[in-house]
């Protein structure tokens, strides 16, 4: 009977502890091993929705999250496709890379979290480091094969909607909308001057002149990618930051933060705090890779031009790219909306246009309304921006320009700060953007039209890395790429 009972014993004991190792108390997450750790808090941030969308997770890799640039980088390695990185002195630039991906969206996440996690970030980035550090060209094949960044177009939404029908009504509706609004780029300032309100905001010049001397100097990985610190960056941001020129006719016209009230509230714009967002990206074009410094600001609302305005919506934003080439002067620039549309190109007298695949065709291609532009207007210039709207009308140098009626020094501020924001009410933070790259509460009446084109929630304000910018055709903002879809230098053949 003894022994019955102790076999029994036995068998409890390892059904509790199977239980006990499944559902271990977060006090005992400190001594889990670091795959544990990681899991764990992966775990707990999809449990409470507050996944970064920023880049994508790599599978079977929890410490590694990838972007269009990580994707190019890969193919980069391996040359002559034959499975093994032909570079293996540049393995490490590859994987700290997407680390830096990981880390930044890992800290929004765990900052954002409502519970504890019972284990630090420092800890938790220690371990991811940790695990990165183990892997050797040798992983090459099974981690290429799992860098991949998901389309942003809906091919399923295109087919139920029978996109070439559509397609040609967009097409005709974009030409309609070019001639309406890209004349003004052929006024001069003056024009603009006299014809309203204008208020400029300007981030304060204290990185000094774009010279060059500066850039030359930054480090740079084994792919030849500009690799600053925190306060290199910032420095160079201040360098080319623009001015924007803004008609106001509403509070709608102002730019400002970004706020929460609580964890699920829709965000509104303090435009008691005018502010200039920036972030680094890099563009692969003419054999060599590019610095891009990135620069967004927002408005608290498109406002409607009557009742069926469905253009107008909740909150607005408008980005603006200068693409730096070694020497750091401006190559290209180009520009968009928050919700990826209006994508217009500048180029400098350095570059040419070449024939594009969508030339010919009904498909959106590079439309550069001002032609080329002198690089020195590049590095720092005068954006020119509509009221309500807020389409961009025009690109001047500042010493072409009068004074406007008013003015505000914007803060300049790394973007990577929206997607943890301190909630006013004081419990915690939270992302402007949800799980799936979006601004909540910014959806457009567009979308019930515009559905067939393959865009998710047209018109919606959208993560970096999330901008699909053609509604007929296929095109990314963030497509490392792209410059030489279009253009090419100017003393080429």
């Amino acid at each position: 009977m003894s022994g019955r009972f102790s076999v029994l014993a036995i068998l409890l004991s390892g059904i509790l502890g199977a239980c006990t190792h499944s559902a271990r108390p977060q006090d005992d997450v400190a001594a889990w091993s670091c795959g544990e750790k990681l899991e764990h808090v992966d775990a707990l941030v999809d449990e409470n929705g507050v996944r970064d969308a920023s880049a994508a997770r790599v599978a079977g890799f929890a410490y590694l999250r990838a972007n269009r640039n990580s994707v190019l980088l890969a193919k980069q390695l391996d040359a002559d496709e034959d499975g093994k990185p032909d570079q293996p002195e540049m393995w490490g630039d590859f994987i700290a890379q997407m680390r830096g991906l990981d880390r930044a969206a890992r800290q929004s996440e765990m900052a954002n979290l409502p519970v504890a996690a019972g284990v630090s970030f420092d800890q938790v980035d220690d371990c991811a480091n940790e695990m990165a550090a183990s892997l050797t060209p040798d992983h090459y094949q099974m981690l290429s094969t799992a860098v991949f960044v998901p389309d942003d177009y809906l091919d399923f939404q295109r087919i139920a909607g029978l996109y070439p029908l559509p397609a040609f009504a967009a097409h005709f509706g974009y030409e309609g909308w070019k001639r309406e609004n890209l004349q003004s780029f052929a006024q001069s300032p003056s024009v603009f001057a006299l014809s309203g309100f204008w208020h400029s905001y300007a981030a304060s010049n204290q990185g000094g002149k774009a010279d060059g001397g500066f850039m030359a100097d930054l480090p740079r990985d084994g792919f030849g990618r500009l690799v600053p610190t925190s306060t290199e960056l910032e420095k160079i941001a201040h360098i080319y930051a623009p001015e924007l020129r803004v008609r106001e006719d509403s509070d709608s016209d102002k730019i400002g933060r970004p706020t929460l009230a609580t964890r699920n509230a829709i965000s509104e714009i303090d435009t008691t705090q005018p502010t200039m967002f920036y972030r680094l990206s890099h563009s692969y074009f003419n054999g060599n890779w590019y610095p891009q410094i990135v620069y967004s600001v927002w408005f608290p609302e498109r406002p409607g031009n009557g009742m069926f305005d469905i253009l107008a919506g909740h909150l607005d934003a408008l980005v603006w790219r200068v693409t730096l080439d070694h020497d750091g002067r401006p190559l290209i620039a180009d520009s968009i909306h928050g919700c990826g549309c209006y994508h217009l190109f500048f180029p400098s007298d350095g570059l040419k246009r070449i024939q594009a695949p969508e030339d010919g065709d009904i498909r959106e291609t590079a439309e550069s309304p001002a032609g080329s532009v002198d690089g020195d207007i590049l590095a720092r210039p005068v954006l020119w921006v509509d009221a309500t709207s807020h389409y961009l009308m025009a690109v001047t140098a500042t010493e072409d320009t009068q004074q406007p009626d008013a003015t505000n020094t914007a803060d300049l501020i790394l973007e990577q700060s929206l997607t943890s924001i301190a909630l006013t009410d004081g419990t915690g933070y939270a992302s402007l953007y949800d799980e799936d790259g979006f601004v909540p509460g910014t959806d457009r009446l567009e979308r019930f039209v515009l559905w067939p084109l393959g865009i998710e929630r047209p018109g919606a304000m959208r993560q970096w890395g999330h901008h699909a910018t053609a509604f007929v055709g296929r095109r990314h903002f963030d497509e490392p790429g792209l410059i030489g879809r279009y253009f090419a230098p100017r003393d080429l053949p």
